[in-house]
């Protein structure tokens, strides 16, 4: 690219010397093809151009044209690309934003009321060892049934799944497919809680962007199947 410049150069040099009228409309004749040539040249350049570097893939990526690229699917090639870089402690809910449960305690009507209004769904419930024995998911709860308090013990789910934080996106979906569940707890190399994270989040970081459907009757086979879609 650079020779083919300077070989212009060097012809509009013939020019320099004579007086501008005269020469004004083979300037303009020889500008005009300079510019014919220099694109066509870099169309070229980039139609035969091989990204050497993940860098350079994301460049050419991005000089794309929106017609042919999306925004929405720059999004998802570049969620994909990052994901098995990022690690699990990177989307966790912290422990000290999480609401815990003792399963000593009971869980009435007022107590469920100040649960919801955490805006969480999913609970750890910690035994007298402060080590988590189970989790209650109000979402699965029936308000109108417990108009009483009743043993956290009786209503939470025992089954635990842990990750570490030093796990790869790639292997904490791995953890969340492999155990069939939507929420693993955080820990480290010394069995330490940090925190928790839910395969909806995951998800989410994966095509870069939340996932939304208000659908609601996948358990109806004549809902499913009459759906419209967009």
């Amino acid at each position: 690219m650079a020779k083919f410049v300077k070989s212009f150069g060097a012809h509009f040099d013939k020019y320099r010397e004579k007086p501008i009228s005269e020469s004004e409309k083979a300037r303009e004749k020889d500008r005009i093809l300079f510019q014919e040539k220099a694109d066509e040249a870099v169309r070229h350049e980039h139609e035969n151009f091989t990204p050497q570097s993940e860098k350079e893939l994301i460049q050419a990526i991005r000089r794309t044209p929106r017609e042919i690229l999306s925004v929405r699917n720059r999004n998802l090639i570049s969620g994909a690309m990052s994901f098995d870089k990022r690690k699990a402690i990177l989307i966790m809910m912290p422990r000290e934003d999480i609401t815990f449960l003792d399963d000593s305690e009971f869980l009435g009507p007022i107590m469920l009321d100040k649960l919801y209004k955490t805006g969480d769904t999913i609970f750890p419930v910690l035994n007298k060892a402060k080590k988590v024995c189970g989790i209650i998911r109000t979402d699965k709860l029936d308000p109108i049934h417990i108009t009483k308090g009743l043993p956290v013990t009786k209503l939470m789910e025992h089954e635990i799944v842990f990750a570490r934080d030093d796990y790869t996106l790639e292997q904490l979906l791995a953890v969340f497919l492999r155990n069939h569940t939507d929420y693993v707890l955080i820990i480290d190399k010394k069995e330490n809680l940090l925190g928790y994270a839910e395969l909806s989040t995951l998800i989410a970081i994966l095509f870069n962007r939340e996932i939304k459907d208000d659908f609601e009757d996948d358990a109806s086979s004549i809902a499913v199947s009459r759906r419209e879609l967009e």
